[in-house]
């Protein structure tokens, strides 16, 4: 009941705003001259440039003025919208910090990091996320090594040094003073938390991906800001793809657990037209969907309604595996869902503190994108590199397609709730991946083997649904162990283990067992004369 309060008392606070809005987000169908703009009405009081690259502006006026009224003193609009404010989709509880990232196991990302762990790619690349938000703690224990670091930047020499238009953006900018100084605020701390918190540290606790490099954008607080932030993220992508990596940043998702309750698309059409700005150069947006009970095909809610295939939105599921009653949902717009209730992660002052709400969802679905650009596959390198927006679009289609179908997700595209140990495998048509089994052995190559002519090795195929360290042991059939050694099994390619043998076996029979913890798996072979 509080949730709710708390979210209609927001809507109606925008609501009653609009009537006397005097700041415009305008679309020109060209780029525009800035003092022909102020000579062209004389109330306008600041022009901002949002997006050079869509001819997005944003326009103050010194008092109110009417759409239409605008429209008419301005040449060649292609749109007009309010820079309306955007609501945060984080609600925190006042229940006792839950001990225990319970999400992590339920979406199954502890059986990946026996595979990878994140960090960077198959050629040695940062694999970037950018996060969209109110502030961060840039100075958490927890966080500090993953931020990522802008390399063309000389740390607080005031100086533009990149020429991207932002002084000193080390981390990322502040986008409401275009500095790097970034307010320290609890909501987007704990959103780059479940992230990127660094793992096996030690301390506190692990992200999703625990060695990936998070970019800041903080200082979010309306749809201008949004667009701007946006901006920001495409030409740092678009710089790092035409200069090989040597400047700009390899960001490959960015997530913004945000937005506005009941408006559609055509209200605000240039925040949906930077979702494809984004893809084309390879990028993912991750969203979070309102906190409340309600269709937003049919009530609307921003940015889920934004048509780009680029964007995926997340709504909210508790530790039961329910969908949480004031989360938002529509079988065409709201793609999947993640856990997002009573989920511990980074709080300000090196603290850790409980966030819940979908601004706690999207987060997971982001660093699960990131993790996936980790796995060591030939596949993905060349998929990268030949199309890293189509490669993108692999990505998302081995998030949704690879979900646990959920009968209280009925309401929503996939049906399901993120499964990463799953999506992994959704890349196989990629990275030619073989099925998930049981432990087994399914062939030791030769089988018959002669005493007289005995090769120095055997290879075992076999079947797992593990991939952390595995143990080969070799017995005679008195039970002597007369060969050992331990092996990491492959996710992707056929599953086989070539093992060398220094001594001849005498005539007999062996037995040769692979061990994952409790579990054994054994085939018995023969040495003849």
């Amino acid at each position: 009941m509080i949730r709710t309060f708390l979210i209609l008392a927001f809507t109606i606070c925008v609501s009653l705003s609009y009537g006397q809005h005097s700041d415009w987000i305008i679309k020109f169908e060209k780029a525009q001259d800035l003092s022909h703009l102020l000579s062209r009405s004389s109330s306008i009081e600041g022009i901002e440039v949002l997006s050079p690259t869509l001819n997005v502006y944003n326009i103050k006026t010194k008092e109110v003025v009417s759409k239409l009224d605008l429209r008419d003193q301005l040449d060649n609009v292609e749109s007009i919208s309010y820079n309306a404010p955007i609501e945060q989709r984080g609600v925190t509880p006042d229940d006792v910090l839950f001990d225990g990232q319970w999400s992590l196991k339920l979406i199954e990302a502890d059986r990946v990091w026996e595979e990878t762990t994140g960090g960077t790619d198959s050629e040695g690349n940062d694999v970037v996320v950018a996060i969209l938000d109110d502030g961060f703690d840039v100075n958490h224990e927890d966080l500090i090594p993953n931020y990522w670091s802008n390399k063309n930047e000389i740390p607080g020499d005031n100086i533009d040094n990149d020429n991207n238009g932002f002084v000193d953006d080390i981390n990322g900018v502040n986008i409401q003073n275009n500095t790097g100084n970034h307010p320290g605020v609890q909501h987007g701390t704990q959103v780059a938390g479940i992230i990127g918190a660094k793992g096996d540290n030690g301390m506190g606790i692990a992200g999703v991906n625990w060695d990936t490099k998070i970019l800041l954008v903080s200082g979010v607080s309306n749809i201008g800001e949004i667009i701007e932030g946006l901006e920001y993220l495409y030409n740092l992508k678009k710089r790092y793809l035409e200069t090989n990596g040597t400047e700009g940043a390899n960001i490959v998702v960015n997530n913004f657990s945000g937005g506005i309750q009941r408006r559609f698309p055509s209200d605000f059409p240039s925040w949906c037209e930077q979702y494809e700005l984004l893809g084309s150069v390879g990028i993912l947006s991750v969203g979070a969907v309102a906190n409340a009970d309600f269709d937003v095909e049919v009530e609307g809610d921003l940015p889920t309604l934004c048509t780009s295939d680029h964007l995926i939105m997340v709504t909210n599921t508790n530790i039961s595996d329910f969908k949480v009653t004031d989360s938002a949902y529509g079988t065409m717009s709201v793609d999947l869902a993640a856990p997002g209730e009573q989920i511990v992660s980074t709080g300000i002052g090196n603290d850790y503190s409980s966030i819940s709400g979908t601004s706690a969802s999207a987060p997971h679905v982001a660093g699960a994108i990131s993790l996936l650009y980790t796995i060591t596959c030939d596949g993905i390198t060349d998929a990268i590199n030949a199309n890293p927006s189509a490669f993108a679009l692999s990505v998302k289609k081995a998030i949704l397609e690879s979900v646990d179908e959920l009968p209280s997700l009925e309401n929503t595209v996939t049906k399901g709730r993120l499964n990463l140990f799953k999506a992994v495998f959704e890349l196989n048509e990629i990275c030619g991946s073989v099925d998930i089994e049981e432990l087994q052995i399914k062939k030791i190559t030769p089988n018959l083997l002669s005493n007289n002519n005995f090769p120095t090795e055997l290879i075992i195929e076999y079947g797992t649904d593990v991939f952390k360290e595995h143990e080969i042991f070799i017995h005679d059939i008195r039970g002597k162990i007369i060969y050992s050694s331990k092996f990491n099994p492959n996710i992707f390619g056929v599953r086989s283990q070539r093992i060398e043998i220094n001594n001849n076996l005498a005539v007999g029979t062996y037995i040769l067992s692979i061990v994952e913890t409790d579990r054994i798996a054994s085939s018995k072979f023969t040495v003849i004369d």
